[in-house]
């Protein structure tokens, strides 16, 4: 197993690793990151090989002091971290010393019985640092409460680059989990050289930031700052990202990857057309805004009158905050056949002729239209059991066709 505690692991090495290579006498500069602790902690270790029981747990407790002692705890209200890509951010106590503070996001839009305002896909935690280890200290909290839906799974970046193996999550897959915290170890490049680390926060899960801890003694500088365009995308469960594995496989996170921008999700599981929402995306600082919405109103079968006041209402109230915005209409995705909402007693299409009719009346040189059926193959196999959500490979071909199709 990998030293994860929270509470004195620094280790950058398999502790089965580090306990061999006392047995046979040799060493790892890096394993502890400095050489002079790693040495103290070798010799520990081979103390213990030869110690009673009760010696031998004393000498473990002096390895746990040595690694604690190596490790400078940042607070997440240092002025060295820095947060991006989120609607809004507040200071809390933190459930592990109330005299600390911690950073919660939320959304402005509540979900009752689904707290989905509380998730905050994409959002993400920043620092620049020369230390050889790297731990993250997350805080899964209680605001995501739906009993139905949860994606726990955020991703990190090191320089901009990430790999299928550098993900967290909570200790549970379970839909319902209780609080808990998650210690991210990073994996840190070992050349003593600035490097900037990145926390992309999950789509499905309602996740804190506490702290970090690094390597004492480390060095940092402010990152490179995030792209100057902020799109903020809002839509119902397809923007808010189900059911991709990962953050990183929704097609909100992956299109405003392509164009180099900056990422405000305001995807809301089971949302349906809103004119109050645009009142809200409009006090919302973006560059550009894309609405996805409709399959749950084709879904809850409403009349198509009521779907064209809603979406004239959403832009006329989202216009009065921002005149000259760029915002993109979606029409709803292709919907696999096999798919038979109860109440959808009206074609999907005539939600999107709904849309495209009320832009064009409209006559808004600043308003436009995406076809939505056309940005994924008229294939099930780009589709998840639950059929109005896209899969990885759907998600991946949507942002592609929908960056295309961006300015």
């Amino acid at each position: 197993m990998t030293i994860i505690s929270r509470d004195w692991s620094v280790a950058t090495k398999p502790l089965e690793e580090v306990v061999c290579c006392a047995l046979v006498g040799g060493s790892w500069p890096n394993a502890f990151g400095d050489p002079e602790r790693n040495a103290d902690v070798m010799t520990l270790l081979r103390e213990l090989l030869f110690l009673p029981v009760e010696r031998a747990a004393l000498s473990l407790v002096l390895v746990m002091s040595v690694c604690a002692s190596a490790l400078d705890q940042i607070p997440a209200d240092d002025p060295r971290l820095s947060y991006s890509d989120y609607v809004r951010l507040t200071w809390v106590p933190s459930p592990d010393d109330p005299t600390q503070r911690m950073v919660r996001f939320d959304r402005i839009i509540g979900i009752p019985r689904k707290g989905y305002g509380w998730d905050n896909p994409g959002a993400r935690l920043r620092f620049r640092t020369d230390a050889s280890v790297v731990t993250v200290s997350l805080h899964y909290s209680e605001k995501h409460i739906s009993t139905s839906a949860r994606k726990g799974r955020g991703i990190y970046l090191v320089d901009g680059q990430t790999n299928s193996g550098w993900t967290f999550t909570s200790s549970t897959a379970k839909t319902v989990r209780s609080p808990e915290t998650v210690d991210v170890d990073l994996r840190t490049p070992q050349d003593g050289e600035m490097h900037t680390y990145e926390i992309v926060l999950p789509y499905g899960d309602s996740v804190d930031v506490l702290r970090i801890a690094v390597t004492d003694g480390a060095l940092f500088a402010s990152p490179q700052p995030r792209p100057d365009v902020r799109c903020v995308m809002y839509g119902d469960s397809v923007t808010h990202g189900f059911t991709a594995t990962s953050i990183g496989g929704t097609y909100a996170y992956r299109t405003a990857a392509l164009k180099n921008w900056q990422l405000i999700n305001m995807g809301l599981g089971g949302r349906s057309s809103r004119p109050v929402d645009g009142e809200i995306l409009a006090g919302i600082e973006a560059d550009l805004v894309t609405v996805l919405i409709g399959v749950n109103d084709w879904q809850g079968g409403r009349p198509l009158a009521a779907f064209r006041a809603n979406i004239t209402g959403f832009i006329a109230a989202f216009r009065v905050g921002k005149p000259d915005t760029p915002l993109y209409m979606i029409t709803p995705l292709w919907v696999p056949p096999s798919w038979h909402p109860p109440k959808a007693n009206i074609e999907l299409g005539e939600y999107r002729k709904v849309i495209r009719e009320a832009v064009a009346a409209l006559r808004d040189p600043h308003t436009h239209v995406i076809d939505g059926d056309g940005l994924i193959d008229h294939d099930p196999a780009f589709f998840d059991r639950v059929a109005v959500h896209p899969n990885d490979a759907g998600f991946k071909m949507m942002s592609e066709r929908l960056a295309e199709a961006l300015p």
